[in-house]
């Protein structure tokens, strides 16, 4: 099954200020990428560090605190999603390095061909 993980805050869920989460509104146009993926059978997992300074990296208090409302804000925006996994480490100030990794721009702008030949164009340049 093809499989797109994929981040939440500031990738489909603006986080800027002191806006609680609850009240944050979705990026619709990459939402509405992800119902076009989900809709040609693409599996779709939400991966997100949210709260992970807050909580030191203990995901047993991000789940009983943060997931409960995470979970209602997908449902309340009709965000597709087959799973949700919490405690991606937290990089700071630092970044990610992912040989399968897109911007949300990248999402936004390319065909699902472009993509993939994308990723494998890079993978060539590593050998």
């Amino acid at each position: 099954m093809k499989t797109i993980v994929m981040d939440i805050d500031n990738t489909f869920c603006e986080k800027k200020g002191d806006k609680e989460y609850a009240d944050l509104e979705p990026i619709q146009e990459v939402v509405e990428q992800m119902k076009a993926y989900k809709e040609k059978g693409y599996k779709i997992i939400l991966y997100t560090a949210r709260q992970m300074r807050t909580y030191q990296g203990n995901v047993g208090l991000i789940t009983a605190n943060m997931v409960p409302v995470l979970t209602e804000w997908l449902e309340k925006w009709a965000i597709p999603y087959d799973e949700l996994h919490v405690g991606k480490p937290w990089c700071g100030q630092g970044f990610y390095v992912d040989d399968r990794a897109i911007r949300p721009s990248e999402f936004l702008e390319w065909t699902e061909e472009e993509i993939l030949q994308r990723i494998e164009d890079d993978r060539w340049k590593q050998s």
